[in-house]
């Protein structure tokens, strides 16, 4: 009989495992308590919007800060602060946390902890250490996770409590002791104190450890790189945010030392995914570490060796030698803060894109932090490592990693309140400014060039092709690209084609951006080969563009070659309809001063680009122009400018012969 019910017991399972299993959502596994969010933008770096900014930051203010936990006294530190956890996260009767098998974690295990934390012991080792792997940093001598209530959404996995971040290899350290067990040593990285495995340090000597931060130093482009030894043996994966050494290169690979478990091994990695320390903080750097680094899941604390909202941020910054502190609070306190938790929507929207810098501002929430990236039609738009928006029934709607997103994402879903949407928490925003102002200096693009770069902008602008230091036209004619002759910013001497783009323009920048001649220099040759090279030769090329149709109707000569036309109509009608939403921008849009007008520009023989029909100035009683007034001041509303530059007009308001009324069609500027 046994055997019986055995056999239909054994048949009865074969079926069960036999029958294909349904899917099923994830909505249905966790009964509404978890969903997904939509993120509503690719998540490519590809969508990133155009970053302006091509500076240079030295690093010193990394690597002093890395390094400065080679100078630590532990007599200045305070032993309550360094085990901040052993009282944060302790046993309580009233509040329960969990372990890896999903029951209360007993007093007992809290009790070893400090015991094995052989507190007597704090700051009687005192050595340097560099680590030899990518290694977690713990709260506790224990890889055991600690949660809270895994029931509850928002808990649970990721969020182990007793981890504290994730370091990369040759990640520089002070060793205050061995724990009582000897497995584990106490810490302190450059920002937080915690223990790591015995086994991932290397104990160095003074001297070791002063020759070792007088490197030259890479920093890892693509995130989870491997490196490999000089016979092609694996050593380990380079994170985005590591510093690696090395003293030689050639034009496929950096080679250097590096400490492993294993002891000194020399190593060498692909120039493709690294570079040297400091990277150029420019938009295709950018873009390269940003793609490595989306879709990531999130890791509360590094977890698993991935990545919270403000480790991703530290170790993102990193990479171009700029220092962020550990925590978002922290992050949140540097450079200059600006409060907007007083402010609604609307207000925070419009201050956002007053004074936000892309690339360069952090936006604050409670507990989170993201890179504030610009806007789009979509709305504004930030990179950050997140885990979700709550839900009406105190749920989680999940992003669960690294994502682009707007900060209205999840607006308009029937179970998230506006209250709780990421624009609506946000509580202030911090423009990141350099701490030494002389050794951080953030250089202007034409200290490093990219003439690939430029040249192509130029080539896609005008449909020109441009090899052995000549510019052709589709008829093959040409002319010269440069003239290797030294210019002022204006180049007052004339201008090559070259000079034509040479310096940056901050397109959506904020209006207060520094200043420069961007787009002053201009070289006649071109401008009169594709819009005309006499007055009745642009004259044939005009038509018109209506001003404005529901307000002013004006009809605007305006050249109709190389889209340049068809570029104003896209900005009349797009401040038609801004317009509709805000009356008062028409008061500077109003008694335009004009479009094409073959003259020369006041004070010189060099004509104006008002000549080629390819400029437009807007009501000269609302601008300031530098001959006229002696002090730079600019009433142009930003969403006025922000239209014109999304269309390729650059702006006169944004030169250092300033010239607020004037915008003009030069696309090789974007």
């Amino acid at each position: 009989m046994k055997n019986k019910i055995l056999s239909v017991f054994f048949l009865l399972f074969l079926l069960g495992c036999s029958q294909k299993v349904p899917q099923v959502s994830l909505d249905q596994t966790f009964k509404g308590r978890i969903t997904l969010l939509d993120f509503e933008l690719p998540q490519d770096a590809n969508f990133l919007p155009q970053s302006m900014l091509s500076a240079s930051f030295s690093g010193d203010d990394l690597l002093k800060n890395r390094f400065s936990v080679y100078d630590i006294n532990v007599k200045n530190v305070k032993q309550d602060e360094a085990f901040w956890a052993f009282n944060t996260y302790k046993f309580s009767e009233k509040k329960s946390y969990f372990g890896s098998n999903f029951r209360p974690v007993k007093k007992a295990w809290f009790d070893k902890q400090r015991q094995n934390a052989n507190f007597n012991e704090f700051g009687k080792l005192s050595a340097h250490a560099i680590t030899t792997a990518n290694t977690a940093l713990r709260n506790f001598p224990s890889s055991d996770p600690l949660f809270y209530n895994p029931q509850l959404p928002g808990e649970g996995y990721p969020f182990d409590y007793a981890q504290s971040s994730t370091l990369s290899i040759a990640h520089p350290l002070f060793v205050s002791h061995f724990s009582l067990d000897k497995a584990w040593v106490f810490v302190k990285d450059d920002t937080v104190w915690g223990w790591i495995k015995s086994e991932d340090i290397k104990i160095l000597t003074k001297q070791e450890s002063s020759k070792y931060k007088k490197q030259n130093f890479l920093a890892v482009k693509i995130d989870n790189t491997p490196v490999y030894d000089l016979e092609g043996g694996f050593l380990f994966y380079a994170r985005v945010g590591v510093l690696l050494g090395f003293n030689a290169e050639d034009k496929e690979n950096f080679y250097g030392e590096v400490i492993t478990r294993a002891g000194v091994r020399k190593y060498k990695i692909s120039k493709h995914a690294s570079g040297k320390f400091p990277l150029a903080f420019d938009d295709e750097n950018i873009r390269i570490l940003s793609q490595s680094l989306l879709n990531q899941p999130y890791g509360w604390g590094g977890v698993n060796n991935l990545r919270d909202c403000s480790l991703f941020l530290k170790d993102l910054m990193s990479s171009f030698g700029f220092w962020l502190p550990r925590n978002s609070g922290a992050q949140a306190k540097m450079g200059k803060k600006i409060e907007l938790q007083n402010l609604n929507a609307k207000e925070k929207i419009k201050l956002i894109k007053e004074q936000g810098v892309p690339y360069m501002t952090l936006f604050h929430l409670p507990g989170h932090i993201m890179l504030y990236v610009g806007t789009s039609n979509e709305g504004v738009l930030a990179l950050h490592d997140a885990w979700g928006v709550r839900t009406k029934d105190n749920g989680r709607a999940l992003m669960g990693g690294v994502v682009l997103t707007t900060l209205e994402i999840g607006k308009g879903r029937g179970d998230i309140d506006d209250k709780n949407l990421l624009l609506s928490k946000v509580i202030s925003m911090n423009i990141l400014q350099t701490p030494s102002g002389k050794k951080s200096e953030i250089l202007p693009l034409n200290s490093k060039i990219d003439m690939k770069e430029k040249i192509s902008k130029l080539q896609d602008a005008y449909g020109v092709r441009i090899e052995d230091n000549l510019v052709y036209f589709s008829d093959e004619s040409h002319i010269v690209f440069n003239d290797f002759i030294k210019k002022d910013s204006e180049c007052s001497v004339g201008a090559d084609v070259q000079d034509m783009n040479a310096l940056p323009y901050a397109a959506l920048m904020p209006l207060n951006a520094s200043l420069n001649d961007s787009g002053r220099c201009r070289n006649y040759e071109l401008l009169g080969k594709i819009y005309g090279d006499n007055k009745e030769a642009v004259r044939e090329n005009l038509t018109d563009v209506v001003w404005l149709k529901d307000f002013l109707g004006l009809k605007l000569k305006f050249n109709s070659k190389n889209g340049a036309a068809k570029a104003l109509n896209a900005v009349s009608q797009e401040l038609n309809e801004l317009i509709k939403q805000d009356p008062s921008l028409l008061e500077f849009l109003k008694d335009p001063a004009g479009t094409f007008n073959w003259r020369v520009i006041a004070g010189t023989n060099r004509p104006s680009a008002h000549s080629y029909g390819i400029a437009i100035d807007v009501n000269v009683k609302q601008s300031h122009y530098w001959r006229w007034h002696k002090v730079y001041k600019n009433q142009i509303p930003e969403a006025i400018v922000h239209t014109f530059e999304k269309h390729k007009f650059i702006w006169g308001g944004r030169w250092e012969h300033f010239d607020t009324m004037h915008f003009e069609y030069r696309p090789e500027m974007f």
